[in-house]
């Protein structure tokens, strides 16, 4: 079974009319010798993200892959911090310079990780659900914001939000939200 870790909490909040300041929660996935890492926040945290890596007794090039649920710049930030890592999206999975296109569809990562199609938020957002001993662990991005009646903002297609939160509640017993920390799903 996989281990999950929320390494940085994330954060969203306005300012003002127009500004906001943002940053996704970054988790650490560890099944067997893959060490991933979903969403990696913003540029200001690069050195937050390092630390909470050492208390792991990990080093970003220790890192085997990034997935990223979205492409919006509060979740990719720090992607340049795991040079050795693959790049993992719902569209492409990048190695080094070689990428590959991928139609978007449910597959494996590893026995015990799978993305999944989850649109709604935008077109092409994916979740990773997990197999844990603790239960089957959902991180989500920006599907879920903090908590289960989350009033959200930024959603593309309403209908497709839905359909994907309401599978996921099926699935997991925990979800990790894009910007909050890790909650039980009780329905």
């Amino acid at each position: 079974m996989a281990e999950v870790k929320v390494l940085l909490v994330g954060y969203f909040k306005w300012v003002k009319k127009n500004v906001c300041r943002a940053s996704s929660t970054v988790t650490l996935i560890l099944d067997g010798k893959e060490k991933i890492i979903v969403d990696t926040g913003n540029l200001i945290d690069e050195k937050k993200i390092s630390a909470a890596l050492r208390k792991n007794k990990i080093k970003p090039r220790d890192i085997t892959t990034v997935v990223n649920t979205h492409r919006h710049s509060d979740h990719i930030g720090c992607n340049f911090l795991f040079k050795k890592a693959k790049l993992v999206s719902s569209e492409e999975i990048q190695d080094d310079d070689k990428f590959t296109l991928i139609t978007p569809r449910d597959f494996f990562l590893t026995t015990n990780v799978k993305i999944i199609q989850t649109p709604g938020h935008t077109s092409s957002d994916c979740s990773i659900f997990i197999k844990t001993k603790n239960g089957n662990v959902a991180v989500v991005g920006d599907l879920f914001w903090k908590g289960l009646k989350d009033k959200l903002a930024f959603v593309e297609d309403k209908k497709k939000h839905q359909v994907s939160r309401e599978k996921i509640l099926k699935m997991a017993d925990w979800i990790v939200p894009g910007h909050g920390n890790i909650f039980k799903v009780k329905i």
